[in-house]
């Protein structure tokens, strides 16, 4: 699974753990939060009704202290940029302690949240749903990616077309998967065999009408499946780390199968599918997310921000993060698998492509689809009490966030022409308020271009 860059210890196989790391936790929440009475009174804004435009008075910025925490992987400490680029400071927030804030890894992530040492840490999805029972308060309020850096890679000297191929000329997923595992038979292959990674592989033969009888298995290190690979002696491999199937994919190998086709290709939630998918973002807790709604509002327009940097030009914005990136993960980088990485294994997703997750609750990516799926799965292996009912809804309050985040752009949008004709004071505001509005912070940018058009 995710390894990143070398880390020691995937995502995936410290969820198998994430149980037993977590027994011992009986401490109470007391996050301690900044907020002024005036914005937490103000803070009860209600997805989808005109509650969400219940916001904080005022046109100024309101300065907080945030102990922000980022785990060690490279879809986890893109914040960096933001830090770099002053884009915290710009919608008041301070990172702390300075200058980039708490280092946390999945192995203690949730305590140093429940003692106080983190007001806000990056998550991995799979894990706050492994320590939901455990850690009821903390929650997910948006997630920056999806990762789906899974695959049965194919060498370049395979003629062989992959299953995203064939859909793409209209082939059902179901024929696809078929016939692009169908060379593989009687052909020497090399997989990772570790925690939900085999439970893919077992999938993905069991849908393109393979056993493994059928093949000449080496279940191995990462480290000798590449060695297999570039020494020609597979044409088929799966590595579990991100940084060897970046090697591979660099060197021209394709993904035959694919998380991101069973997702596509099988229907929403299935269990085949879901169990090794997983998304990265910042959590809080309960009194955190209450008192400083507004805080983590501010705190999700930088996220956009930064992803909308990445994307518009890598090769400016990415330097940025690697000196810390390597200064953790222990392994050298670059922009090229950086971008790599943001491509393929941990796609970024902008503000209106995430509707994805948060606006058709019934679409395969889903937040409910995915979690709720994986909330059974983990009851019925153990890892949650089975005489418990949760929900994607316990762990994760990202729709939230996000419908309010829409709802003030809308407003904003539909004040516009009530500011034309703006001079003096106002004028400045509303232009402060446009800024904000690029900026991705939707409201900071309601907020001044309201006092704007009420003073004018």
């Amino acid at each position: 699974m995710d390894t990143h860059f070398g880390q020691p210890h995937s995502r995936r196989t410290l969820l198998k753990v994430a149980g037993a790391g977590t027994a011992a936790l009986t401490l109470p929440t007391f996050l301690i939060a900044c907020g002024d009475d005036e914005e937490t009174a103000s803070n009860t804004a209600t997805s989808g009704s005109a509650d969400a435009l219940k916001v904080s008075p005022g046109s100024d910025i309101p300065k907080k202290t945030v102990k922000f925490g980022m785990a060690p992987f490279a879809d986890a400490t893109f914040y960096v940029i933001a830090m770099e680029q002053g884009w915290f400071e710009d919608v008041g927030i301070t990172i702390a302690p300075a200058p980039t804030g708490v280092k946390v890894t999945p192995d203690n992530v949730v305590t140093k949240m429940v003692t106080g040492e983190a007001d806000i840490a990056t998550f991995y999805g799979p894990g706050k749903i492994a320590t939901m029972a455990k850690a009821p308060e903390l929650k997910m309020f948006g997630f920056s990616d999806t990762y789906v850096g899974t695959y049965i890679l194919v060498s370049p000297e395979v003629d062989v077309k992959t299953v995203s191929e064939q859909v793409a000329e209209g082939v059902p997923f179901d024929e696809a998967i078929k016939t692009a595992m169908a060379p593989m038979k009687g052909q020497p292959v090399a997989f990772s065999n570790t925690g939900q990674h085999r439970d893919f592989l077992d999938q993905a033969f069991k849908l393109g009408g393979l056993t493994y009888d059928d093949v000449e298995v080496s279940a191995t290190t990462d480290s000798k499946i590449l060695q297999l690979a570039k020494g020609g002696k597979t044409n088929w491999t799966s590595p579990e780390g991100a940084a060897q199937n970046i090697e591979l994919l660099k060197d021209g190998w394709k993904p035959l199968v694919s998380v991101d086709d069973m997702l596509k290709g099988l229907p929403p939630g299935d269990p085949r599918s879901v169990a090794a998918v997983g998304h990265e973002g910042p959590a809080a807790s309960d009194e955190f997310l209450e008192k400083e709604r507004e805080t983590c509002l501010r705190f999700l327009s930088v996220m956009f921000r930064t992803i909308d940097a990445i994307k518009a030009d890598p090769e400016k914005y990415l330097p940025d993060q690697i000196p810390y990136l390597e200064s953790v993960s222990g392994t050298k980088s670059s922009v090229a698998d950086l971008q790599q990485i943001y491509k393929v294994n941990d796609p970024l997703i902008p503000f209106d492509d995430q509707t994805e997750y948060w606006t058709d609750l019934q679409a395969p990516t889903s937040y409910t689809t995915i979690y709720n799926a994986q909330i059974k799965s983990a009851q019925e292996g153990g890892v949650l009490p089975k005489g418990k009912e949760f929900t994607a809804d316990d762990a994760i309050v990202g729709k939230d966030f996000y419908d309010q985040l829409v709802a003030l752009r809308k407003a904003y949008d539909d004040m516009l022409p009530d500011a034309e004709g703006l001079s003096g004071d106002a004028k400045a505001l509303a232009d402060s308020a446009a800024a904000q509005y690029e900026a991705r912070n939707y409201l900071d940018a309601y907020r001044q271009l309201s006092a704007a058009t009420s003073e004018a």
